[in-house]
């Protein structure tokens, strides 16, 4: 079996990576060559050109950084779903040990990799129009809508995507999709304090703020002890 170069080793550590995923037509049929037959055909149905271009961009680069920590060539690497879609590696490569996330929004995927820990990530483009206290409402915790409503109207914004974006980073850690009410925790949003959870969650979980380009939030969330994140770079 053909093995990848430039091998990424990865101890106890969480790495991170992004990528932008609008890539010219040379980098796109390079991504796009790594894909299955299945990823190709899911590809296929999005109606518009862009979302399929950015589906294809965020599953190739993620299997050439699997392809990395793992020393296999992308092709190679199988996937297997939990019951609410959450991806992890199947086949041969299941018993690897090695745990991945990944997250797109308006073009910038974030990717985050790990030795036995759960894990889940979120980048959202910061939109101020889905901003609304009708909104926080319906998902947010009382005590964090009480946070929000708390902070001057310039500052809502930001701290709203802290919270979606840290509420669904766990959300997605657990691979139990919408079965967790997001109004069942509590996360942090002020501004200058860490992100933490408040309430609702077991203590071996924790959540990272991450930095991210501007005009996006983003967040980590992963299981066991807190380790070292080590942000990798764009690719």
């Amino acid at each position: 079996m053909q093995k990848s170069s430039k091998i990424l080793e990865i101890g106890d550590e969480i790495h991170v990576w992004q990528a932008w995923l609008d890539r010219d037509a040379d980098a796109l049929a390079r991504f796009e060559a790594m894909l299955s037959p299945d990823e190709i055909a899911r590809a296929n149905r999005f109606h518009f050109e862009k979302d399929k271009n950015h589906y294809i961009m965020a599953r190739g680069v993620l299997r050439d950084l699997l392809g990395r920590y793992l020393g296999h060539t992308p092709t190679v690497i199988e996937f297997s779903y939990g019951e609410h879609g959450k991806p992890a590696l199947g086949g041969p490569q299941a018993t690897s040990g090695l745990s991945f996330n990944l997250s797109h929004s308006a073009g910038l995927a974030v990717y985050a990799f790990a030795r036995e820990r759960n894990l889940g990530i979120d980048v959202e483009r910061i939109r101020p129009d889905f901003v609304s206290e009708d909104v926080a409402r319906r998902y947010f915790s009382a005590h964090e809508v009480k946070e929000l409503l708390s902070l001057p109207a310039k500052e809502r914004t930001m701290a709203f995507f802290r919270c979606w974006t840290r509420k669904e980073a766990y959300i997605k850690a657990r691979g139990a999709g919408l079965h967790i009410p997001l109004d069942s925790f509590s996360v942090t949003l002020l501004p200058g304090k860490p992100a933490q959870f408040v309430g609702g969650v077991e203590s071996c979980w924790h959540l990272a703020s991450l930095d991210s380009a501007e005009g996006y939030s983003a967040a980590l969330a992963y299981n066991g002890d807190s380790e070292r994140i080590q942000a990798k770079g764009a690719i």
